[in-house]
C-alpha cells in the first residue's frame, strides 16, 4: 500500500515562487508548477505520494512505468528538444546529473525553463526536501512537513507495538556483494530499517565518500559482527545483482547459519521515496517481529 499523506492545492495563489536548491541556486517560478519533468525516480515517486502525480508530463527511464501509465519515460541520454516540446514549467533534477547531463540541462535553462536540483533526501534532510517540493507546487511547506512527521510517528508506534517490549533484531544490510558493502549509517535505507524496529549491526561503517549511501565493510568485519546478528538482509537490484540461489551457493554462507535472511528490492529499501516508505516499513516490521522468528 502506498503512502498518500499530503494535501495538494492548499495554497494555489499566483505569484513568484523562489526556492534555493541543493546547488545553492536561487530558482524562481512565476507560479505553482503544473507541468513537471522529473529526471529522478525518487522525485517522481515522492510527487506521486504528495498528490502531484497528475502534474508530471515526463519521468526518468528508471521510473516504474506501472506507477506512471501514459507518462513518457525519458531515455538516460535524453534530447533537450524532446523535453522542450512538452512545454514544462519545471524540471526537477538532482545535482549528480549536472556532471553527466550538464550540457542538456544548460540548453533547457537557456530556454527559460526553471531547473531545480534537489539531492535525494536522507533522514536529516527529509523535512527540508518535502517543504521545498510543497512550495514549488504552491502548497504550504510546513503543512506538508507536519503531515509527514505524523505519519513517521505512526510507523514508529506501530513497530514498537509489534515488538511488545521484546528485543530489537540486529541486522546487516548487504548493498553490494563484492567486498561486502553495506549502507551508510545515515542513509535512507538505514533509517527505514531502524524505523521498522531494527538495530544496525554495522553502524560503524563509513561511507564510500561524503554523502554516499554505500559503505565498504569487508568479510573480516562481517565475520566479526556475525555472532551479534539476528537478520542478514540482501538488497537486490542494479547495485547488487544477486539471486537467492547465488547467495545460497556462496562459499562463506555457513557463517550465516542460524540467521534469518531477507531478500528485498533495492527500489523499496534504498530509493529515497516517500511513496514506498509505509509499505516497506510495514513489510520489514512484519518480518522483524513475526511470530515464527
Amino acid at each position: 500500500m502506498a503512502l498518500y499523506l499530503f494535501f495538494a492545492g492548499a495554497a494555489f495563489a499566483r505569484g513568484d515562487i523562489v526556492v534555493h536548491d541543493d546547488l545553492g541556486n536561487s530558482v524562481s517560478l512565476p507560479g505553482p508548477a503544473t507541468k513537471v519533468v522529473s529526471l529522478y525516480a525518487g522525485h517522481s515517486e515522492t510527487l506521486l505520494a504528495m498528490g502531484y502525480g497528475d502534474r508530471l508530463v515526463a519521468v526518468s527511464q528508471s521510473d516504474d512505468g506501472e506507477l506512471f501509465p501514459g507518462i513518457p519515460r525519458l531515455p538516460r541520454n535524453f534530447d533537450p528538444e524532446s523535453i522542450i516540446a512538452l512545454n514544462p514549467d519545471l524540471i526537477l533534477s538532482r545535482p549528480m546529473l549536472e556532471g553527466t547531463h550538464g550540457r542538456a540541462l544548460d540548453v533547457l535553462r537557456r530556454t527559460g525553463i526553471p531547473v531545480v536540483n534537489l539531492d535525494p533526501p536522507v533522514w536529516t534532510s527529509l523535512f527540508d526536501y518535502v517543504r521545498t517540493i510543497g512550495e514549488l507546487f504552491g502548497d504550504r511547506g510546513d503543512v506538508q512537513v507536519d503531515l509527514l512527521a505524523r505519519s513517521i510517528k505512526r510507523l514508529f508506534i506501530m513497530a514498537e507495538t509489534r515488538r511488545e517490549g521484546g528485543k530489537k533484531p540486529v541486522f546487516f544490510l548487504e548493498t553490494g556483494e563484492k567486498g561486502i558493502r553495506t549502507c551508510s549509517p545515515d542513509s535512507w535505507a538505514a533509517g527505514i530499517l531502524e524505523l521498522a524496529g531494527g538495530i544496525n549491526g554495522a553502524s560503524d561503517a563509513s561511507p564510500l565518500r561524503e554523502g554516499s549511501p554505500l559503505a565498504p565493510y569487508g568479510m573480516e568485519r562481517l565475520i566479526g559482527i556475525t555472532p551479534t546478528l539476528d537478520i542478514y538482509i540482501v538488497q537486490q537490484g542494479a547495485m547488487n545483482d544477486v539471486t537467492e540461489k547465488s547467495v545460497s551457493e556462496r562459499p562463506w554462507i555457513e557463517i550465516l547459519r542460524g540467521k534469518r535472511i531477507l531478500f528485498i528490492d533495492e527500489r523499496d529499501l534504498s530509493r529515497p521515496s516517500v511513496y514506498r516508505m509505509e509499505s516497506t516499513v510495514r513489510r520489514l516490521t512484519d518480518f522483524f517481529f513475526s511470530e515464527d522468528r
